[in-house]
């Protein structure tokens, strides 16, 4: 008992890692809005690399999002995942990983520009987002087989999921980029819908505990 007290982490860290699920907010919406920072940076910089140096907030956010959604429907209720949700959190952890390192080597350390017939920076880059995608989408559909968030969140997040897909295998132009903003869409739409999961469940607890309180004040002793 004394050592799996030891091993658990301390309460802070765990409130903080249960709490990180409020960052897919933030990087879905960061996400989202990608058409629109290019469209300014090449409006503004003649080019888009300065959009594409900032990108990789996104991913970053969404990626401590998911660690912290997956923290908080699973690792710290003791609950045990199904198939489907480990293997979408897998694959879209190492996707969202990818895609960071591939924009950085692109973008930062200029890989491309040594390697160019291999562009090794772009292709990481790629498959990172290909992966992002398809990890998410196996884990929408996994959550939502599970009912462990509303439908009302995952089912978006797994159609958001599959349009971010299919805008990453291939360039569909402004069809392309619809999808594109819907896959970040969804990821925010999916951080709401827990966040007001957690409020609601937060209000009956609060509304279950004054209602004791009541009940136990009304009691006199004999």
């Amino acid at each position: 008992m004394a050592r799996s007290e030891r091993s658990r982490p301390p309460l802070s860290a765990r409130r903080a890692l249960g709490l990180g699920w409020l960052l897919c907010i933030p990087g879905g919406v960061l996400w989202a809005l990608s058409p629109l920072g290019v469209y300014l940076s090449e409006y503004k910089y003649k080019t888009p690399e300065v959009f594409w140096k900032l990108f990789p907030s996104a991913p970053l956010l969404m990626l401590v999002g998911l660690v912290g959604l997956y923290a908080h429907l699973f690792a710290l209720r003791g609950r045990r995942a199904g198939g489907l949700e480990r293997v979408g959190f897998a694959v879209a952890v190492l996707g969202g990983l990818l895609t960071v390192a591939g924009d950085v080597g692109k973008f930062y350390i200029r890989l491309d520009d040594v390697y160019i017939m291999t562009a090794p920076a772009y292709r990481t880059m790629r498959a990172g987002l290909v992966l992002l995608c398809a990890g998410s989408l196996l884990f929408g559909f996994g959550v939502a087989r599970e009912r462990r968030v509303a439908l009302a969140g995952t089912l978006p997040f797994a159609i958001g999921s599959l349009g971010g897909l299919i805008s990453v295998m291939r360039d569909y132009g402004p069809v392309g980029e619809a999808m594109w903003v819907m896959f970040g869409v969804g990821w925010a739409w999916l951080g709401l819908v827990v966040l007001v999961g957690e409020v609601r469940r937060l209000l009956r607890k609060r509304r279950a505990s004054g209602k004791r309180d009541r009940v136990n004040a009304g009691q006199t002793p004999i």
